[in-house]
């Protein structure tokens, strides 16, 4: 088993254990959800920062290692059990990987664009995060600022003509070379606690939420 699938297959066992459920109360139904789906940033966000999500009553449905076909394959499925108010779409770094070490094109920004439109056609809002920085991506072997600033501008420009809302995490954790800051990470890529706290109220604005202690 490699690294990659060493870290997928740890960050799914941790998912299940982690996952929140909606907060209720007695003789009440679950309150509408924001269904946030992803790879292992989103994953790793609901297990750091579990209390974000069950008092927003937020369901994490990320899943460490996929690339966006695999989101995008998940989406009905998660959307027809969880009953959502809304969709939180953040993933496209493992596609960039995966092009890189396998000459493959995952097509990201389709996947992402019929995720949203998929989301909208039942009624839902949408909301789109850019890709977290990094600087290398030892399974793809590659410095992937640059794809990842062209990736952002896209996802931002196509919110904007399609009505989801661009959530720019990018912003408040990059250095001024596009790196990831190094007191949010401790791999160059992944969310350190502190990470995910400074994306936090970048999201809840976002989402019109207002940001928990």
């Amino acid at each position: 088993m490699n690294l990659l699938h060493m870290i997928r297959a740890s960050l799914e066992r941790r998912s299940a254990r982690a996952q929140p459920t909606l907060a209720t109360t007695a003789g009440t139904e679950p309150r509408k959800s924001i269904l946030f789906m992803g790879d292992s940033i989103t994953a790793l966000w609901g297990m750091h920062r579990t209390t974000l999500f069950v008092e927003h009553g937020f369901v994490n449905c990320g899943i460490g290692g996929e690339m966006s076909g695999q989101v995008r394959a998940r989406l009905a499925p998660a959307i027809a059990e969880t009953g959502p108010a809304g969709v939180h779409v953040l993933c496209g770094i493992n596609d960039i990987a995966h092009r890189a070490a396998h000459g493959e094109d995952m097509d990201p920004r389709g996947n992402i664009a019929a995720m949203l439109a998929e989301a909208r056609a039942l009624g839902l809002r949408t909301w789109v995060g850019s890709l977290t920085p990094a600087d290398w991506l030892v399974w793809g072997g590659i410095d992937p600022r640059d794809e990842i600033a062209a990736m952002n501008g896209w996802l931002c420009n196509h919110a904007a003509n399609t009505g989801a809302i661009y959530v720019d995490y990018h912003a408040v954790l990059a250095t001024p070379s596009g790196s990831l800051k190094p007191e949010y990470s401790e791999d160059g890529l992944h969310l350190t606690p502190a990470g995910y706290a400074v994306m936090e109220p970048v999201l809840l604005a976002a989402l019109g939420c207002n940001r928990i202690g």
